[in-house]
């Protein structure tokens, strides 16, 4: 076969759609050696640095194409480059796909539904503010593709109930784990980590992030604490979502919250490694990789109770309401002031975090790639 993975999603500045692009493209070359992918990029820059990345897969193949994701040059000359490289099958790995592919097979990923069930939740994002437009583009992209892939059951039954897909389109296939995530001596903190024990959140700041709830709630934890604990944000600072910043010069935390801008994957291993405690106080979530990498470096975690978070942390990890400061607060306490129960959900999470793998990611896409084609649909 010859496929198609539309690379485009990776950024310069690595998101989660981004990061699972990259390692199911890096894997696919770890455990398939028989079939041929074309990797499509539209910045030279990135292309020849992931090219440097797979040289020794010699079956992926970046191609630099002239088009932006969202251009209409897009629509109008990817079909055709598409039919020129003899593509059997083409994988968008997330909701945007070029117009008349034609015999082409056509793969989709879509992550989660957060634009349509909770517009308000990424206010100041374009697919918000064109939703109508970013439905009918989604909708669009899902009744097209002869599959759909989606990162868990959750989202699953969310394509199912509003999308109106049959089951037999979608697929399950939860994201991994690197091998590089996993538990390991501490360095004592260097120099860009607070010295005193301390609280990780790793994410974006749209308000679904709850980060703003997150930050009030530390607050409440700290309040007549004769120690220091300590909270470290990180993630790409974004000036649409300027609130977090606010929040914590409004309560005065200035010398206990600390912003780390676009951490590098091996400081984020090492953020893990670091911290006593994982936090993702999120409203939703299609997947949420920070608590499996976290878990995977032996790290006990706090998540909430919506989206596929209780999916994926399963018994391994503190379950919260975001909604109630109250129920933050009481599981970071509950967590910090106990090196039982953090010893407990260390080896949970640990165990938990063994049924995830890149590796296993990718073969199970593969096998979605082999069933569509072999099928002949």
């Amino acid at each position: 076969m010859r496929i198609g993975i539309d690379a485009r999603w990776i950024f310069p500045r690595i998101s989660g759609v981004g990061r699972v692009t990259e390692k199911l493209i890096q894997h696919l070359g770890e455990i398939d050696s028989e079939n041929t992918y074309l990797l499509f990029f539209t910045e030279p820059r990135l292309m020849n640095q992931y090219a440097s990345c797979w040289s020794k897969y010699p079956n992926l193949k970046p191609v630099l194409v002239p088009w932006g994701i969202f251009s209409p040059g897009n629509q109008l000359g990817m079909p055709s480059l598409i039919r020129r490289e003899g593509i059997d099958l083409f994988h968008s790995t997330n909701y945007m796909l070029p117009l008349f592919l034609g015999k082409t097979a056509v793969v989709s990923t879509i992550h989660d539904l957060i634009p349509i069930k909770f517009p308000h939740f990424t206010p100041r994002a374009k697919k918000t503010r064109f939703n109508r437009l970013f439905r009918r583009l989604l909708i669009q992209c899902a009744r097209r593709s002869d599959r759909v892939i989606t990162v868990s059951r959750h989202t699953r039954d969310d394509l199912m109930r509003i999308l109106g897909l049959p089951p037999e389109k979608i697929a399950v296939v939860y994201n991994g784990i690197d091998s590089k995530y996993h538990p390991q001596d501490r360095n004592g903190h260097p120099g860009s980590l607070p010295p005193d024990p301390f609280i990780l959140y790793v994410g974006r700041f749209d308000p679904y992030k709850n980060v703003v709830g997150l930050i009030r709630s530390f607050n409440r934890f700290c309040r007549e604490r004769g120690d220091n604990p300590r909270l470290v944000l990180a993630g790409h600072l974004d000036p649409r979502y300027p609130e977090a910043i606010e929040a914590v010069k409004e309560l005065g935390l200035e010398s206990r919250v600390s912003f780390l801008d676009g951490a590098s994957e091996e400081e984020l291993i090492q953020l893990y490694i670091e911290a006593r405690i994982l936090i993702l106080p999120s409203l939703y979530e299609g997947f949420g990789l920070p608590p499996l990498e976290a878990m995977a470096c032996g790290t006990p975690v706090i998540v909430s109770d919506r989206g596929s978070l209780p999916e994926v942390v399963g018994d391994a990890g503190l379950i919260i309401d975001p909604d109630r400061e109250d129920s933050i607060a009481g599981a970071i306490e509950r967590l910090w002031n106990s090196e039982a129960l953090r010893s407990e959900l260390r080896e949970k999470g640990l165990r938990r975090a063994k049924d995830f793998s890149w590796e296993k990611t990718a073969k199970e896409t593969l096998k979605v790639y082999e069933e569509l084609i072999g099928s002949g649909e």
